[in-house]
C-alpha cells in the first residue's frame, strides 16, 4: 500500500508501516507550511492514502469534494506515542483492508469507515 503520513504522525507509527512493507512518503519531507490540500493533492496523484490525525482532511474530501485514495485519521486517546503506536500496529489489519476509498476513522476501540464521494 502506498501511504502519505502527515506531519502530525509520529516515527515510531511511520516505522511500522513501513515494517509492514508499506511505501511510506513523510509530509514532513515536503516545505515547511504546505497545505493541508496539497497533501491531499499529492497523495491522490500518487494514489496514496493519507494517515493523519487533523480533522480538516474531513472537511475536504466531503465538503469540498478533493479527491482522494483514501483518508485514515487517527483518534486515538493515549498517555504515550509508544501507546498510540501500539493500537495502529493491533488493528492495521483492519484498518489496511478498509482504507482504499474510504475515510476512516481510527479510536482506541473502534474503527469507523465511510466511503468517499
Amino acid at each position: 500500500m502506498k501511504l502519505l503520513v502527515d506531519a502530525h504522525i509520529s516515527r515510531q507509527i511511520t516505522a511500522i508501516l513501513e515494517g509492514f512493507g508499506h511505501d511510506v512518503l513523510r509530509a514532513a519531507s515536503f516545505p515547511p507550511r504546505t497545505s493541508d490540500e496539497a497533501i491531499l493533492r499529492r497523495a491522490a496523484l500518487e494514489d496514496r492514502i493519507v494517515m493523519t490525525s487533523d480533522k480538516d482532511f474531513g472537511e475536504l474530501v466531503f465538503r469540498l469534494r478533493q479527491r482522494s485514495a483514501g483518508v485514515i485519521l487517527l483518534r486515538i486517546d493515549s498517555k504515550t506515542e509508544v501507546e498510540r503506536a501500539s493500537v495502529v500496529e493491533k488493528s492495521w489489519p483492519q484498518i489496511e483492508a478498509a482504507a482504499p476509498g474510504h475515510f476512516v476513522v481510527v479510536t482506541n476501540r473502534v474503527l469507523r469507515r465511510s466511503p468517499l464521494p
